[in-house]
């Protein structure tokens, strides 16, 4: 016991230290060898491991940093925490109470360790869904209080992303809620802190119209000209008119839902420099009228660069609002329960023939398909195929028969078809078409030959998009498939 004593800890708590472990301790790190049995994943250079930390969740960066000292050192690298995720328990410990026994509440000391020591590598701030609304407050208020406290901490932010856990229901239960009052004044708060923002996603608010009229003023104050992206989706739960989004001069793409447009939006919006509207419809989009075809003809008057984008997406079984007259270049379905329909490609067709380019349905479906070529979609998607010239991307997920599939890379009007997109497990190996007035002999014995294999499909359908390497997809493959319609439309 010779040569111990005590000394005060970060937390200034007297601790017991004895000398003699410590410097074994020390002889210990010294003669520390990495176990090079494993590998030599500890030699990888810095910017390939701190790419690699990114992609893992908090919890896995910390297990990382346990394994060795090199990744100790990378879970400390600037772009790890580059992208910073706020969940219910982050930065949080337990806490007991009386009435609802254990709870996981802000741990504040914690909280400003981690922001004074990464608060400026943030560069992507994301909020997502919680189930406690006062750690969600107190979280926003600490993120103000900080940026005040010190000046500058937060100015790298160019991303601030928020969505609201609306839906709080039991199974048994029908209750949306929606945001207001001091977390909505907290959210406002911090947004005003964030003077590097350019892109900012507001998800599921539900607010009130008389809340959602001065949502973003202090923003459009201070941020009209640097503000390049604009996400405002369900901002309202019922039909409002909003002019915020047509303030921003320098807005290349806008996300909204259908029931925040209105004809002086469209008039503001022409007036600018957006090159993508996205129109987007969830399980919590309240039904509303399309907006009157005279707006959108002098939108695409003005702007005639402009492209629409027409995408439901979440556990919705609702149609898309059409817009009439509008210059949609895309129309995509991100609803597992969403079906293609005759009714829904002769109004595409009908409304957007010349200008279609994007066109289909991503995820798994969550109903029955029927086997018979009657009640399958197989017509629906010749019908579309002819009648847009312009279409050269189309997703698939429901069932067809690889007849179908070689007539629609066959037809005379698929010549600018250069991503077709098709799920193995649905694609049926048939020739069940009847036989066309326009099709010769020769060509209606060589369709249902081909149709009859799989590699003879596959084939054909490589040499007609010129792509050799086509292939349809697993349901892994398909399930994680995007189609980046801004891209895509050009």
């Amino acid at each position: 016991m010779v040569g111990a004593v005590w000394k005060q800890d970060n937390r200034g708590k007297g601790i017991y230290v004895d000398h003699e472990t410590a410097a074994s301790e020390e002889e210990n790190e010294d003669n520390y060898v990495e176990d090079e049995s494993l590998g030599n994943w500890a030699d990888l250079p810095d910017l390939v491991i701190e790419r690699i930390f990114s992609y893992l969740s908090n919890e896995k960066r910390y297990y990382g940093s346990l394994v060795c000292r090199r990744w100790y050192q990378a879970f400390h690298l600037p772009y790890v925490w580059s992208t910073f995720v706020l969940e219910d328990r982050v930065l949080s410990r337990r806490r007991f109470n009386y009435h609802l026994g254990w709870q996981y509440t802000l741990d504040h000391y914690r909280a400003q360790i981690f922001l004074y020591k990464t608060a400026k590598n943030i560069r992507t701030l994301i909020f997502a869904p919680m189930l406690n609304f006062f750690n969600l407050f107190e979280v926003m208020n600490m993120l103000s209080q900080f940026s005040e406290r010190y000046p500058g901490s937060l100015d790298n932010i160019h991303t601030l992303k928020f969505t609201f856990n609306c839906d709080m229901a039991f199974r048994t239960e029908n209750a949306i809620y929606g945001t207001g009052g001091q977390l909505l004044q907290a959210l406002k708060n911090l947004m005003s802190f964030l003077p590097g923002l350019t892109s900012l996603e507001l998800t599921n608010l539900l607010l009130d119209s008389s809340e959602a009229l001065y949502l973003l003023d202090d923003v459009c104050y201070t941020r009209c000209l640097n503000l390049h992206s604009l996400t405002l989706i369900n901002c309202t739960k019922v039909p409002c008119r909003l002019l915020h989004p047509g303030a921003f001069l320098r807005l290349h793409s806008l996300r909204i839902s259908p029931q925040t447009l209105s004809f002086d939006l469209l008039w503001l919006i022409s007036s600018t420099k957006l090159k993508h509207l996205h129109i987007i419809q969830n399980a919590y989009t309240e039904s509303c009228y399309s907006i009157e075809p005279k707006a959108w003809s002098d939108l695409n008057r003005k702007n005639p660069a402009i492209r629409v984008h027409l995408k439901s997406m979440g556990k919705t079984k609702r149609e898309i609002v059409w817009q009439e007259r509008a210059p949609v270049s895309s129309v995509l379905y991100n609803s597992r329960y969403s079906k293609v329909s005759m009714s829904s490609i002769l109004t595409i067709v009908d409304l957007y023939r010349d200008r279609l380019k994007v066109y289909g349905h991503l995820g798994l479906p969550r109903f029955h398909t029927s086997n018979s070529f009657q009640n399958r979609i197989d017509m629906s998607l010749i019908t579309l195929v002819r009648e847009c010239p312009n279409l050269n991307t189309l997703v698939i997920r429901e069932r067809i028969s690889t007849a179908t599939l070689i007539l629609l890379v066959s037809s005379a009007n698929c010549q600018r078809l250069h991503r077709l997109y098709v799920r193995r497990n649905a694609l049926l190996l048939r020739a069940d078409w009847p036989r066309s007035l326009e099709w010769t002999e020769d060509y209606f014995t060589w369709l249902k030959t081909t149709s009859r294999s799989y590699e003879s499909t596959q084939v054909e359908v490589s040499q007609k998009l010129k792509q050799p390497d086509w292939q349809a997809l697993s349901d892994q493959q398909f399930k994680i498939l995007k189609v980046n319609v801004e891209i895509d439309s050009i």
